[in-house]
């Protein structure tokens, strides 16, 4: 994320955070474009710069899966800070 005006790392981050958060709530099961055109919308309405093309897509996807997509540490909610993963999601390896 490249930061262009005074405003904290943190602060964008965490404003990324909750658009990407009201995205998957809107977009869960979505199709791939709908999800990534989607964010790509939310980013313009909440003035954050464009991400990367390959963060966009990732992103995208996991949207549609209704996965938690989390930015940093400081952005897990607390509630699945010790969730197990669930095996058939995650492969060991």
């Amino acid at each position: 994320m490249t930061e262009s005006a005074p405003e904290s790392l943190a602060s964008l981050q965490h404003r990324l955070q909750l658009v990407v958060n009201a995205t998957t709530a809107t977009h869960r099961g979505a199709r791939h474009g709908e999800a990534m055109e989607a964010l790509q919308r939310a980013l313009v309405a909440a003035d954050l710069p464009d991400q990367p093309a390959p963060w966009m897509r990732s992103s995208a996807s996991e949207i549609c899966a209704g996965r938690l997509v989390v930015l940093n540490n400081y952005e897990i909610p607390d509630e699945l800070e010790q969730v197990e993963p669930d095996p058939e999601q995650h492969a060991a390896g």
